[in-house]
Parts: C-alpha cells; sequence; structure tokens
C-alpha cells in the first residue's frame, strides 16, 4: 500500500484513488485512514498499511521537522518489512479490478467477501437485483449465508445498505410467484403488499428466524443511520409475513429495546427512540388491517405510552410522534382515554423541543382520528371524533401558537395550514378514491391537485423522519434484465399512443378539478368545525400574511407557508366565507403593504409566494366560483400574473389557464382570451426577435411549448369568429416557431381549427346565430392554404422548395386531421385516464342532472379529439381528401426515407372508407419497401455485409451535414451539383443564409 501526492500536495491512496471514507465522490482532498480499500478483518489477507502524513504535520519547527522525518522513515521500513514478509497477500492493482466476466453469482459471492470495502459496498447493493434475477432457490443456497458476515463490517455504510436490501431480498427469498418471469415483481410487491404471496416453506423459515436476527443486530448498531434503515426493514417485512407471526417474529424486537435498562454503550436512549419509530410504523400498519387491533391495543399502544414518560426528552418526542401512528390501529375509547390526554400532557412539556413536536404532530393526529371515524362506519361516533378534535386539537394549536419559545410558535405556524386542512373530509372518502396519487410525466397539475387541496393527505411524520434522506442514494450497477415479450398492442391501442399525453392530462386535471368541487358541494364540512376554527385559529394563519417576526427571511418563511396551504383553506371555508379575512389574506400575500399605511404603494411579494400563488389560482377559481372568479380572481391575473419577467409565474400561467377560462362564462371568456392572445402576440412576447435585459418578457421555448399545448382546449372554448380572428394567428406563429418540439405540439390544434370551421357551428357556439357556409369554407380553405403554402410552397426553403423537415410536418398535420377523424366517429374508444376519471366521477359524486350538463360540456368542446358530431367528420374527410391527402401521397418517391416512413405511418391512420385505389397502391408500396429493409437488417452477418444504405437509419440523422433533400452533403451527386451551381453563387448564397437564419438546418431527426 504506498502512497501519491496530488497535484494539491495532499496525499491520496493510489489503491482506490480516493482521498476520505466517502465511497463515491472525492469530497476534500484529505485522507482519513482507515481507506476505503483496507482489507477486511475477516480475509485471510492482512496488509500493513504505511502512515501518511497530513498538510498539517509539516508546519513544526526544524526540530520537529527532523523528529517527525526519523520516525516516518521508521514507519516506512517496518511498514515495508511486513510488506516483503507478507508479499504474496499484498494488494495489487489487479486485486482492485472486477472481473465483469463472472457469471452474475460468482460475482456477488467473490466480491461480498472481498478485502476491498469499496468491492463489497458496490455489490452489496446489488444483492436485491441479484436475487430477483436467480430465484428463491439460488437466493437460500447462494446468496443468504453471505449476510452473516456483512452483518457485523466494520464499514457503516456497508450495513446501512445492507439493511436497506435485506427486505427485498426476503420477498424474493420466501415468496416463489415474485422475480423475473414471474407474477410479480418485487417493486410491486413493495408497492401493494396486499398481493396474495405464494410462500416456500424453507424460505419462510429461513427469513423469520435467520433474516430477523440478521435485522436484530443492525437495529442495535451504534450508527444511527443503520438502524434507521433496518428499522424501515424490519416493519416493510411485518406487511408481507403472516399476520398471526407478527407477534412473535417481529414484535419481540422493539418491546425489547423499549423496555430494555442496560445502557449498551451509551446507547439506552438512542435504542429507545428506535423502538419509538419502529412501534410507529407498525402501528401505522395497522390503519389499513395489516397488523390485528387487538396486538395494537395489547403491545404496541401500552409501550408507547409508557415511552411518554420517560426521563429522555428526545425519547418523549419520539413517542410524541408515534402517537398519531398508533391511534389508526386503535378504538376511539382508547383515543379518548389514553392516547389524547397523553398527547395534551406531551404539549405542555417542560422542554420545548417536545412541545414543538406535537405541534408537527396535530396533522396526522387529526387525520387518524378521521380514519378512526371511517372505521366505525357510526353517525354518532363520527360526531363524538369532530368534537374531540374540536375540544383537543384546536386548544393544543391555540396554545402553541402563543408558546413562550419562538421556535414552538415558528413550527405550528409551518404545520397551521395542513392541519386546518385536516379537517375536511378526505381520507377515505369518495374523493380520495379518485384522485390519483402519482405524478404525471409532462408536468400537468393532474395529481398536483392532491397536494394543493389536501396537504394531510399522507402521514407528514413519516415524511420528516424518513431515512431517504440519510440513506445514500449513488449510482449502483444495474442488472440488464431480459424483458418478457410483451403482446403486440392491437391496432386501436397504436391510435391511443399516438395521441400525446399533454392532451389527455390537460382533460384529466379540469375533471379531477370538477370532482373536487362536486364533492365539496355535496359532503361539506362540519358547520360546527368551521365555526371554531374561524374563532379560534383562521386569524392566525390570516396573519402569517403580514407577520412580523424581526427577521425578514422568517416573515417570508411564513408567507410561504400561507400560500402554499391558502388553497386548502379556501376548500374548507368555502365560497361563503370568501368575503373578510380570506381575500384580504389573499390580497396581502400579493401586496404586503395592503392594508397598512403604505396602501397606495404596491410592494413585490417574494418570490415563491408568487410561484405557489401562480401555481394554485385556478383551483382557487374553481372553488370560489364563477361568479367570484370573474369579479375578484381574473383582475388578479391581469395584473400581477400575466405579464410578470419570472419565467416561473409566466409558466404556470400559460399551462393552467385553460382550466381557470373554463370557469367563466361565454362573454367573460372570450374577454379574457383576447387580453390573452393580444398580449402573448405583442411586441414584448412573441412578436419579438430576441430577449434583453430592456424586453425581458419574451418567452422561451419551454413557455412557447406551454402556450402549444393549451391551443386545443382554448380552441374548442369560444366561437369560430374568434378562432379565425384571435386563435389562428397565434397558430400559424407557433408554427412558425424555430424549436421543432414547439412546432410538433402545435399541430395537434389544426384538426381543432379546423373543425370548428364546420357549417354546424354558429357565432357563440351556444345558441347564436348560424354561420354562414360560404364563411366556413373560406375560413377552412385559408388554413389549408396556409399549411400548403407555408410548408410545401415558396415561402419554405430555398429554390422554391419545402426542406423535408418541413415535409414530415406537413404529413404529421394530415395525421393528425385523420386521428380526430378516427376518434371522433367512434372507431377508436377513449379507453383512457379521462374516461375513467369522468366514470368515477359521474359515479359517486354527480346526480343525474349533473351527469347529463357534464355529458354536453364535453360534447361541446371541453374534450378534444373524442366527441364530433357527423357533420363535423364529414367535414374534416372533405378537407382530409380535397386538400391534404393527394399532396401527401406526392411524397411516395421523396428523397428522404424518414419522410417516405412517415408518409406510410401517416396512411395507417387514414380510415378504411377514405382508401382510395391510389392511396392503396401507395401504401403497399411503401409497406413492401420498408419490409425489404426491414428483412435485409434482420439476416446474419455475412449476408448482410453487402455495402448498402438502408432506407430507415437506426440512428439519428445530423441535420446540419445535410441538404434540403436530406442529402450528405459531401456526396458525390452533390459534389456534383456544387460544381453546376458555381455560376448562380449570389442568389444561392442569399438563399442559404436565409434558410440558415430561419433555423431549417439546426432542427434534429431524433423524434422519427
Amino acid at each position: 500500500h504506498h502512497t501519491i501526492i496530488h497535484p494539491t500536495n495532499q496525499p491520496r491512496c493510489c489503491c482506490c484513488l480516493r482521498c476520505c471514507r466517502c465511497c463515491y465522490r472525492i469530497a476534500e482532498w484529505t485522507l482519513l485512514p482507515p481507506c476505503l480499500c483496507e482489507p477486511h478483518p475477516t480475509s485471510q489477507h492482512v496488509t500493513t498499511h504505511p502512515v501518511v502524513t497530513s498538510r498539517a504535520e509539516h508546519n513544526h519547527d526544524d526540530d520537529n521537522k527532523e523528529a517527525s522525518g526519523t520516525n516516518n522513515k521508521q514507519r516506512t521500513m517496518e511498514a515495508g518489512e511486513a510488506i516483503a514478509e507478507n508479499q504474496d497477500f499484498a494488494l495489487r492493482f489487479e486485486d482492485l479490478t472486477v472481473d465483469d466476466d463472472l457469471p452474475l453469482l460468482d460475482r456477488i459471492v467473490r466480491y461480498c467477501r472481498s478485502g476491498i470495502a469499496l468491492q463489497r459496498l458496490v455489490h452489496v447493493k446489488m444483492l436485491a437485483e441479484t436475487a430477483e434475477v436467480v430465484g428463491t432457490k439460488d437466493t437460500l443456497s447462494t446468496l443468504i449465508p453471505l449476510l452473516g458476515p456483512l452483518v457485523t463490517d466494520p464499514e457503516s455504510v456497508i450495513r446501512q445498505h445492507l439493511a436497506a436490501q435485506l427486505l427485498p431480498l426476503s420477498i424474493v427469498a420466501m415468496a416463489t410467484n415474485v422475480g423475473h418471469r414471474k407474477p410479480h415483481k418485487v417493486a410491486d410487491m413493495q408497492a401493494n403488499p396486499s398481493i396474495r404471496k405464494e410462500y416456500d416453506p424453507r424460505g419462510y423459515s429461513v427469513v423469520t428466524n435467520d433474516v430477523v436476527a440478521f435485522l436484530t443486530a443492525l437495529i442495535t448498531d451504534a450508527d444511527v443511520d443503520v438502524r434507521r434503515s433496518a428499522s424501515e426493514s424490519l416493519a416493510g417485512l411485518a406487511l408481507h409475513i403472516r399476520r398471526d407471526d407478527i407477534g412473535h417474529a417481529i414484535l419481540p424486537i422493539p418491546l425489547r429495546l423499549a423496555n430494555s435498562n442496560h445502557n449498551q454503550d451509551g446507547l439506552i436512549e438512542e435504542l429507545k427512540i428506535t423502538a419509538a419509530n419502529l412501534l410507529a410504523e407498525l402501528g401505522g400498519a395497522g390503519e389499513k388491517g395489516a397488523i390485528t387491533t387487538n396486538l395494537i391495543r395489547e403491545s404496541i399502544l401500552p409501550t408507547v405510552l409508557s415511552l411518554c414518560q420517560d426521563s429522555g426528552l428526545r425519547v418523549r418526542r419520539a413517542a410524541a410522534q408515534a402517537l398519531p401512528r398508533v391511534l389508526g390501529g386503535t378504538t376511539l375509547e382508547d383515543a379518548k382515554t389514553k392516547i389524547v390526554p397523553a398527547f395534551v400532557k406531551l404539549s405542555k412539556d417542560d422542554v420545548y423541543r417536545v412541545r414543538k413536536s406535537t405541534g408537527e404532530c396535530l396533522v396526522d393526529m387529526s387525520r387518524s382520528l378521521m380514519i378512526l371515524a371511517g372505521k366505525e362506519q357510526n353517525e354518532s361516533k363520527l360526531e363524538a371524533v369532530n368534537q374531540l378534535r374540536r375540544e383537543a386539537l384546536l386548544p393544543i394549536a391555540e396554545n402553541l401558537l402563543s408558546d413562550s419559545n419562538k421556535f414552538v410558535r415558528h413550527g405550528m405556524m409551518q404545520f397551521l395550514g395542513p392541519f386546518l386542512a385536516s379537517f375536511y373530509p378526505y381520507v377515505d372518502s369518495a374523493l380520495h378514491h379518485i384522485l390519483p396519487a402519482d405524478s404525471e410525466s409532462d408536468g400537468s397539475n393532474h395529481s398536483g391537485i392532491v397536494a394543493q387541496f389536501f396537504p394531510h393527505a399522507s402521514s407528514m411524520v413519516s415524511r420528516l423522519n424518513s431515512s431517504a434522506a440519510a440513506t445514500t442514494s449513488s449510482p449502483t450497477p444495474t442488472i440488464a434484465l431480459n424483458a418478457d415479450s410483451d403482446k403486440e398492442p392491437t391496432s386501436e391501442e397504436k391510435l391511443r399512443q399516438i395521441l400525446p399525453l399533454f392532451v389527455t392530462t390537460n382533460r384529466a386535471s379540469f375533471v379531477s378539478l370538477e370532482a373536487v368541487v362536486a364533492h365539496r358541494r355535496k359532503h361539506a364540512p362540519d358547520p360546527r368545525d368551521i365555526e371554531a376554527i374561524k374563532a379560534s385559529l383562521l386569524g392566525h394563519f390570516v396573519g402569517l400574511a403580514r407577520v412580523s417576526t424581526g427577521d425578514n427571511n422568517t416573515d417570508a418563511e411564513m408567507r410561504v407557508y400561507c400560500a402554499y396551504s391558502y388553497p386548502a383553506v379556501v376548500l374548507l371555508l368555502g365560497p361563503e366565507n370568501w368575503e373578510g379575512e380570506l381575500k384580504d389574506c389573499f390580497i396581502t400575500l400579493l401586496n404586503p403593504n395592503y392594508g397598512s399605511d403604505k396602501d397606495k404603494e404596491a410592494a413585490v411579494p417574494p418570490l415563491p409566494v408568487k410561484r405557489c400563488l401562480a401555481s394554485s389560482l385556478h383551483t382557487v377559481a374553481h372553488i370560489l366560483g364563477p361568479e367570484i372568479a370573474a369579479a375578484d380572481i381574473m383582475p388578479i391575473f391581469l395584473g400581477h400574473f400575466l405579464k410578470d419577467t419570472d419565467e416561473s409565474v409566466r409558466l404556470n400561467m400559460i399551462r393552467n389557464f385553460p382550466t381557470l377560462l373554463s370557469l367563466l362564462t361565454d362573454t367573460f371568456r372570450s374577454q379574457y382570451l383576447l387580453k390573452w392572445c393580444e398580449t402573448l402576440k405583442g411586441d414584448e412576447i412573441l412578436g419579438a426577435t430576441k430577449r434583453s435585459a430592456t424586453n425581458p418578457f419574451v418567452l422561451n421555448w419551454r413557455q412557447r411549448d406551454y402556450v402549444s399545448r393549451s391551443l386545443p382546449e382554448l380552441v374548442g372554448m369560444v366561437d369560430p369568429i374568434f378562432v379565425y380572428t384571435h386563435l389562428w394567428p397565434l397558430v400559424k406563429l407557433l408554427l412558425s416557431d424555430s424549436i421543432s418540439v414547439v412546432r410538433d405540439d402545435a399541430i395537434w390544434a389544426i384538426p381543432i381549427v379546423l373543425r370548428s370551421f364546420c357549417g354546424t357551428k354558429t357565432t357563440n357556439g351556444s345558441g347564436g346565430g348560424k354561420l354562414d357556409p360560404k364563411w366556413t369554407a373560406s375560413a377552412s380553405k385559408e388554413v389549408t392554404t396556409w399549411l400548403k403554402d407555408k410548408l410545401l410552397g415558396s415561402t419554405s426553403g430555398r429554390n422554391g422548395r419545402a426542406n423535408f423537415n418541413e415535409r414530415q410536418l406537413f404529413l404529421r398535420i394530415c395525421g393528425t386531421v385523420a386521428l380526430a377523424v378516427r376518434f371522433g366517429e367512434g372507431s377508436v374508444k377513449p379507453n383512457d385516464m379521462v374516461t375513467d376519471l369522468t366514470d368515477k366521477f359521474q359515479t359517486m359524486l354527480s346526480s343525474k342532472k349533473q351527469q347529463e350538463q357534464s355529458s354536453q360540456q364535453q360534447q361541446s368542446g371541453f374534450a378534444p379529439y373524442h366527441h364530433l358530431s357527423p357533420a363535423e367528420v364529414k367535414h374534416l374527410k372533405q378537407i382530409l381528401n380535397a386538400d391534404l391527402l393527394p399532396h401527401a401521397l406526392e411524397f411516395k418517391d421523396d428523397r428522404v426515407s424518414n419522410v417516405r416512413l412517415t408518409l406510410m405511418k401517416v396512411l395507417h391512420i387514414i380510415p378504411d372508407d377514405m382508401h382510395s385505389a391510389a392511396l392503396t397502391e401507395v401504401l403497399q408500396c411503401l409497406e413492401e419497401e420498408h419490409e425489404t429493409w426491414e428483412t435485409f437488417q434482420g439476416m446474419p452477418d455475412a449476408i448482410a455485409s453487402t455495402p448498402a444504405a438502408p432506407i430507415v437509419p437506426t440512428k439519428p440523422v445530423d441535420v446540419k451535414k445535410l441538404n434540403v433533400d436530406g442529402e450528405p452533403v459531401g456526396s458525390p451527386v452533390n459534389v456534383a451539383k456544387d460544381q453546376k451551381a458555381k455560376s448562380k453563387t449570389k442568389k444561392n448564397t442569399s438563399n442559404h443564409g436565409r434558410r440558415k437564419k430561419n433555423g431549417d438546418d439546426s432542427e434534429s431527426m431524433a423524434h422519427i
């Protein structure tokens, strides 16, 4: 083991090339021995390391330097002699490399026993993935025997990751229907423990005995991160074994820790805290019936109550956080007589940290009481729970808000909004089953509605105490699994996959918001709860908007807490309580000077406050209703958010504008949409060519893309004349954008624009006069003519020819129109999350009258690509046959293969009744060509070695190396063309410069 000197003159280990005990990155140029490449003490290889001096040791005087040098020489000589004596066992460079050619199991076995800690760590993190690949039998015979030495590994980070791996490893070891090429995956089983398991008798015995013994050793570890990880694995394991075995296999471990009086290495308080956290996890499992109520009442609850009286303040704090989790699995009588009185006593504890923890737990205490009431299914018991919350929890919050310690007050302020929101009847309600819990990949607010209205939906204490932050989440080598052969999707599924996700999620966001409003109307909160909150805590919440603690950072933080929870409080109190404190709070958040002596001088709110309000403005408007939204919310939208310079605020405004606009009546809708269009098309935003410090309003490409995504919804909300006058020019701007993704998303508005020009439409979309057929025909003709002139005509490319990007864009527009026809005529069933959400919403929450209104609303334009009348389908088919398809079929012999490939895909979307003889012939020719090259690419290497260019490229084409026809710039054909074109240098140069300026050569073909 040698040392080298880094350029910063710091000693550095040459074996692992790391300079500290960090496993994945070099944090500081300082060696903290022992290094991670130190051999394992249990290994047969023993290497003596020389002592490496640090830079600080070179700062002594001359005498000390001389003495230190002599000592270092002596130590180095002794180390050299030791290495010489054990030369056969000294570490070499070959020992530090990993043999990737080894079979998976052999590799895990070898390197989990390695003398190098870094190798052990990497392969310990692969244990769960390996178990899922090899299955139950090899896991029991090979992987489980590796665990014993690793449990006592000297490196705490290895023990920590080992504890996290034991849960998925145990699931594979004891369940034969989990793993690779099995009915269920380990991740699915962990996410849903209720999935039925087929237990292997031997594996179940090994897990409940040996693995539990390993977790017992890890849960008493000296390192806190190891204990947390082991505690989570043990609590998770309790959900996957038989309910009858929890009492004797899992529960004795935390009970023994909680009742231990032996101060082992000074860890008695730490072990009791671990016991409290583990009991909280086990008690929380009782909310869903994973653990019996009797077991919680007889064993878990008494232990937690005893910990509430412990002399250690940290133990009492952990017990206070465990009480809400245990409450959900007990009875109402236990809550009244035992749990709530203990919680009240802790809220008055002499130590401020314990009092502060009760404020953090109030949200979970209220939530658990509602879960308990939902289990009872009894109106009288539900009223008893509400009365218990009003009489016990509200005074606790009020006392903590006026506590003598500022940390207690500030902590309660942070959780005040979620605590008030917990009085809304959401848990175990129909709404809880309608709204999804996961997030959408396109960033829509579909699932964000849950976070805005119901911040108490999941346990807040478990999020505070989660070890996710403590667990190292570094990159782990991933084992490549052979994917199971998926079923070939049907033609309908393929067509549904073509429709972009944002079209669906925009509609899903509106349906989710509509469901929340309907639930609030049908299941209003208890009026006595609202009156109690208004009398005691509403003033404190409203005061957060203008709080003054003497610290500007703290004041800004409290305003953010208020803005974040504001939609939830509005939902609880309802539109009937808008006037007064709620309205003043909203205006004060936007203008901190509101209501003060400086009322006339508008002050700038903290940026996080403005971002919170911008993201929730549409949800607040829907809760308040169309009248209040038009009178109070929309002027704020125009005055504070529409032309804000912050990119995040503008992005939220653009993304949520269709949902906000859908709430208004036709008159107000046209009025505000007109101002929105005029602002976007103005010289400061889309009309400007470049963003600068003097003009910060120009939208970046992400914001322009969200404008494109919002157009299909907006076009369906207004009458055809408004579409032609204001929205169609906006579509043209976006179709001419320099960024390809903006253009690709803008094309999905074209079918909706053409649909609005159908002859059956009225002037205002709802009962107005019928449009002149000549005008509608002229408007439709203008759209198709502009598309042909812009994408195929003389304004497109050099010498009057469109480049291949524009030709492809024209073909994809044809595909969007054809897809709208297929969805509109009902040949493709809209089997998506919007349909599921709508069905659940109408079944659970709506009356028959509301269902009819919702159905009429969907058919009136709010659901693009789903509902078309026969006249609208006929109108789109005529445009497709007469104006679009003839030009599209001309590209059957296009010189760019991707254009021909796009044409083939578009022709597959065309409805069957529109397949003419010419179209069928073109499609058959393209399919034969495509099949030829697909077959050619699948031939053996000996045959496929014949030099030929495939028609369909296997990787994205570098557009910068292609001309307008998609040919390589340096090909012989182009060289001849270049020589022939030398006489036209000036004209071609100017056209080429114009084409480069328009960005025609800068787009990538990766999306093809």
